[in-house]
């Protein structure tokens, strides 16, 4: 039976007071109030719906399609058979108002809570300025590589204009990038990026190796003077991250504090008890000699901290690190730790939500080779298309990359503005 005359069923059904095919009253009641907005144009509706091209130019509200089951309460066009559109086609069927989404590595973390928190912060101002944007923040409960591509894939098929994804995988999540930006969909990572640039349009960086690195050097040489002795304590053997940061500092030190001296390297695997542990093998190795410990790691920064404090040597080593200011207050409060260096969440989610619709806007084209970024309270970002940084492998080249900017110093002064 065609849709017509399920629907000329209905209505007479409804109107003698029976309804056809044990199907529920409230379908029925729900279908001829349908029917009674829309008379006349169901078909024209459900001719349009073979191709969604036909959709907007036959100038339906979202009302209307919203009644007809074809667009769903958030304003997405609902997957059916046979209907496809680019994002443009999208945006003209939003009546303008682009659609962005935002997937992170997992929800379950206060560091990705914060940046959902400015990637709002961000999509409220533009709404203030005048920019008509609708926004959904959603991701896998735990890190999860298999479950982000599934629901990444889901979301592609819902056809946003933009969608910015940290990436739980960086060679898995490839094909799933891919996809979404051949079909037209501006890709956006942050927090970290693919293996291949091409997948995607812009990588919003939070802080290159380079600058991590140099910024950990620079504390230690303010807090613990420019001929520093100094260890660090890191983690897996075989952890890019980690490795990377330790060049980074070193070139730092053979560039700007050539007297400072990196005695020991202590790798262990990632555990705190073991940084505990190593911590303490320094401070008795080098006791009076040793005048700071670097641990470039959330796991090792606070147990570092705490065999710092059992030593009874606050104030006398300078402790600094990467790490979440959640894992430090109490050590900063105390004084053991002054500076905890990282980058700002909040400032990364909201960069990120400018960066997208700046490419949507087409301020920032997907070719450009150099370009100032707007974004908002942040002022601007130079968005470039090649970046050089140092790595545990080697120099690397990034691709069409937007940094924040130098890493964010937390301290007793800031601290308490943060929960992550």
């Amino acid at each position: 039976m065609s849709l017509q005359r399920r629907l000329d069923a209905f209505k007479s059904a409804f109107e003698s007071g029976g309804p056809p095919c044990n199907v529920p009253r409230e379908a029925i009641e729900t279908m001829h109030r349908a029917i009674e907005d829309l008379s006349g144009r169901e078909r024209k509706v459900w001719n349009a719906a073979k191709n969604r091209r036909e959709l907007i130019e036959a100038g339906f509200s979202r009302r209307d399609l919203f009644k007809m089951g074809l667009l769903t309460g958030a304003g997405y066009l609902v997957a059916k058979g046979g209907l496809s559109a680019r994002a443009d086609e999208q945006t003209q069927l939003r009546g303008g108002q682009s659609m962005i989404f935002m997937v992170p590595k997992f929800t379950g973390a206060a560091y990705f809570a914060a940046t959902e928190k400015g990637a709002k912060e961000a999509v409220a101002e533009l709404k203030g300025n005048g920019v008509a944007i609708d926004f959904l923040y959603t991701g896998p409960s735990v890190a999860n590589t298999d479950e982000q591509i599934r629901m990444i894939d889901d979301l592609v098929a819902q056809k946003p204009d933009a969608i910015i994804i940290a990436p739980n995988n960086a060679d898995a999540l490839v094909p799933v990038a891919n996809k979404a930006k051949t079909s037209g969909i501006k890709v956006i990572t942050y927090d970290a990026d693919v293996a291949d640039p091409t997948a995607r349009q812009w990588f919003v960086n939070q802080g290159t190796f380079t600058l991590a690195g140099a910024a950990l050097v620079d504390v230690v040489a303010v807090q613990a003077g420019a001929s520093a002795r100094f260890a660090v304590v890191s983690t897996d053997p075989g952890a890019f991250s980690q490795n990377s940061w330790i060049a980074a500092m070193k070139a730092q030190m053979q560039a700007k504090h050539p007297k400072m001296q990196l005695v020991d390297i202590r790798i262990r695997l990632g555990k705190p008890a073991e940084s505990f542990s190593v911590a303490q093998d320094l401070i008795n190795k080098f006791r009076g000699q040793l005048d700071a410990i670097v641990a470039p790691t959330v796991v090792a920064l606070p147990k570092v901290a705490e065999a710092v404090e059992q030593a009874g040597l606050t104030g006398k080593i300078v402790v600094t690190g990467l790490s979440t200011p959640n894992d430090m207050k109490e050590f900063v409060k105390r004084g053991t730790v002054k500076t905890v260096v990282l980058w700002n969440p909040v400032d990364l989610g909201y960069l990120a939500v400018y960066v997208a619709q700046a490419s949507l806007a087409g301020t920032l084209k997907d070719s450009a080779t150099q370009a100032k970024v707007a974004a908002g309270r942040l002022g601007t970002r130079d968005a470039v298309a090649s970046l050089e940084d140092i790595t545990a492998k080697g120099p690397l080249t990034l691709k069409n990359v937007i940094v924040l900017g130098n890493p964010f110093r937390f301290t007793k002064d800031n601290i308490d503005q943060f929960n992550f």
